[in-house]
């Protein structure tokens, strides 16, 4: 039988009463249990640990040799579960979250400020990336977490629904195009695509099966650069009704529309078949409940 830490605790409690009697008081046991325990412990090693007196027990030479070693174990044990309890407890930990750019500008500051209010001592790294790279950073193990757009998933990656986030259609300030309008002018406008798989759903579904992309459309990797852009010409988009804070900064209006495309779903990926840190697990509960809306 290997040696245990019930015997380990065992010898460093009589070597600390001299006495099996107050050892048993020390961890709660019978005195018959602790000379058990003991018996067994030396049975393992082939050589005796104390030499039983009548009124307690001493250790040999051996056991006074390895008291040392016996203390560091146990020690070393008690550090490995106050680090699970502190990490269980979110004293400590480290959080690894991956979001689209624009997410991590509008909605991120304050669901982490939410997160280091309560676990202050949590550490933790944000990964920004455009919205089709978030998978890519899960799935690579640089995030533990990533929460973005619906995208189909690559192997070795899970995902859960998070929330419906509302679109908007963004236009320039100036822009000729009115509250609400006509699919004919939609379909005439100039696009600025910044995500391919939601640029093609956008041509199947809001602009009528219009050929993708059109000759005068423009393509971009970032939602921030595709608003300045059109502050600037007549092109249009479609962006999370949270980006509607930079209207102003960019000179736009957000419109509402109607149709597939007026809601997108977000979700959290996560690493298949992997358990979440606490501090993760800590971090979408408050994301869950804290879903971005947006001004029309």
């Amino acid at each position: 039988m290997p040696v245990s830490l019930r015997q380990l605790r065992a010898f460093r409690a009589v070597a600390e009463a001299a006495s099996f009697t107050g050892a048993a008081e020390r961890l709660n046991l019978t005195q018959a249990a602790v000379s058990m325990l003991i018996r067994q412990f030396e049975e393992e090693l082939s050589v005796p640990l104390f030499v039983r007196t009548g009124r307690g027990a001493r250790l040999t030479e051996f056991g006074t040799e390895i008291r040392p070693t016996v203390m560091r174990v146990l020690s070393d044990v008690q550090n490995i579960n106050d680090a699970a309890a502190d990490l269980r407890s979110l004293q400590r930990g480290h959080l690894r979250v991956a979001v689209p750019q624009m997410l991590g500008c509008c909605w991120l500051p304050g669901v982490l400020g939410a997160f280091r209010a309560l676990y202050p001592d949590v550490e933790v790294s944000v990964m920004e990336t455009a919205g089709d790279g978030v998978i890519e950073m899960v799935a690579r193990g640089d995030a533990e977490i990533g929460i973005g757009p619906e995208r189909p998933l690559i192997n070795g990656v899970s995902a859960e629904f998070l929330w419906e986030v509302p679109m908007r259609l963004v236009v320039r300030a100036g822009s000729r195009l009115g509250q609400a309008p006509a699919l004919e002018d939609l379909e005439q406008s100039r696009w600025i695509n910044y995500s391919d798989d939601f640029s093609e759903m956008l041509h199947r579904t809001l602009l009528g099966n219009r050929s993708m992309p059109a000759a005068q459309d423009m393509r971009v990797t970032g939602l921030m650069s595709a608003m300045a852009m059109i502050g600037t010409r007549d092109f249009v988009t479609v962006a999370p009704a949270y980006a509607g804070i930079f209207a102003d900064v960019f000179g736009l209006r957000f419109l509402s529309f109607e149709g597939a495309a007026s809601r997108r779903r977000f979700l959290q990926y996560l690493r298949a078949r992997h358990d979440l840190s606490p501090a993760a697990e800590a971090f979408l509960a408050l994301a869950r409940d804290a879903a971005p809306g947006g001004e029309d």
